[in-house]
């Protein structure tokens, strides 16, 4: 790991009572300048902190309520000396030596751990940052608000009352601003695509109708994509009724393959009879995914139905990806399943190669007597 001596350390403006978030904690935001400023609109402030005409990069951010699930948007860092959690701000980014040397960043974050007891709600909130070259944004980043940040001696705008509708508004016109079908993989893309997931975190209902609107109407396949998974992933049911009514209405063979996947990410209740649905479904790429994430889901429970609804099915593809996905189910489930179709004088052959093959993977004793058998014979 190269040694770095670091000339900026954190240098916070106190705020100015009565700001709408002023009462919540400072962000975690080390090596670094934050200045924290009281605008409610995201696109004014960055017109004051990045004159057209600048080169130099700096950063915007702010904080809104995250939606329940998973709040540990962060990083990890291990070497011989330990472990790290936290994240640069700006990965690849440049230091600046104590003797006026730029030096790629160090191997680590620049940050000291938090002291003291940890809250068991910690990460709460999402942090939105965007970073800002000549008054446009280059690049958005997203953590929970417990997270580390090692500013890498960059500045940091920390807006203080900005609120979740504003954040969903701007993140929403960086998704709609950003590229088409024609466009090839650029940092327009990359931004549009970081800003739809930004939006999914939001707590407030006002990023269902968002989210809503890119899967449904955004000029980009890819974003429309995008918006579909983050839906399932992170909005729950409103995800999912959401996907399954563009499953109904769509026509194009790829758009309602990506779709059914995505449905088969939700972890909500919900997701299980919509993937049931689906299992009728004429085109068998679509049934195939349907009962693969409708196992998946369901778990062993739905194994039988789903066993009889492909058993007379003519795509030899829609019975292989059921057993596949039983095959993937916990051992204490997926093995008594799987030796009962190898086994079954009824199992056709597709099906049977498709379970022995999955049982020679697995490390259950259960499946290696039966493979042992198999061979002896």
């Amino acid at each position: 790991m190269r040694a770095v001596i670091l000339i900026l350390s954190l240098a916070i403006v106190v705020p100015v009572a009565g700001w709408q978030q002023s009462a919540q904690p400072a962000p975690q935001i080390q090596n670094g300048k934050v200045e924290r400023r009281p605008g409610t609109n995201i696109d004014r402030e960055i017109a004051a902190v990045s004159a057209p005409s600048s080169t130099e990069p700096g950063w915007v951010a702010w904080r809104a309520p995250m939606v329940d699930g998973d709040r540990d948007i962060c990083s990890w860092y291990s070497d011989r000396l330990g472990s790290t959690r936290g994240m640069f701000i700006d990965d690849g980014m440049m230091y600046v030596s104590s003797g006026g040397v730029v030096n790629p960043s160090p191997d680590r974050p620049q940050i000291s751990q938090p002291k003291g007891p940890i809250p068991l709600e910690a990460g709460t909130n999402v942090v939105v940052l965007a970073r800002l070259v000549g008054g446009r944004v280059e690049r958005t980043r997203t953590v929970t608000d417990d997270c580390p940040m090692d500013a890498g001696g960059r500045t940091v705008y920390w807006l203080d009352s900005v609120t979740p509708a504003e954040s969903i508004r701007f993140l929403a016109a960086l998704a709609q601003a950003g590229p088409t079908d024609r466009s090839p993989i650029d940092a327009d893309r990359r931004v549009a695509e970081a800003a739809v997931r930004a939006i999914g975190y939001h707590k407030d209902p006002s990023a269902d109708a968002a989210l809503d609107r890119i899967a449904a109407e955004h000029r980009d396949s890819g974003l429309r994509r995008q918006a579909a998974s983050t839906l399932t992933s992170l909005r729950g049911a409103h995800g999912v009724a959401t996907v399954t009514k563009l499953l109904t209405s769509s026509k194009i063979p790829d758009e309602r393959r990506a779709l059914t996947s995505a449905l088969g990410q939700s972890r909500d209740a919900s997701a299980v009879p919509a993937l049931r649905s689906l299992m009728g479904d004429e085109d068998a790429s679509i049934r195939s995914e349907a009962v693969y994430y409708f196992i998946q889901r369901g778990g062993l429970a739905v194994v039988p139905d789903a066993l009889k609804a492909v058993a007379t099915d003519k795509s030899d593809n829609v019975r292989k990806r059921a057993i596949s996905s039983i095959g993937r189910l916990p051992a204490d489930a997926g093995v008594p399943q799987l030796l009962q179709i190898a086994r079954a004088p009824s199992t056709d052959a597709v099906s049977r190669k498709e379970a022995v093959n999955a049982l020679s993977q697995s490390k259950d004793p259960r499946a290696i007597a039966f493979m042992e058998e198999i061979l002896k014979r």
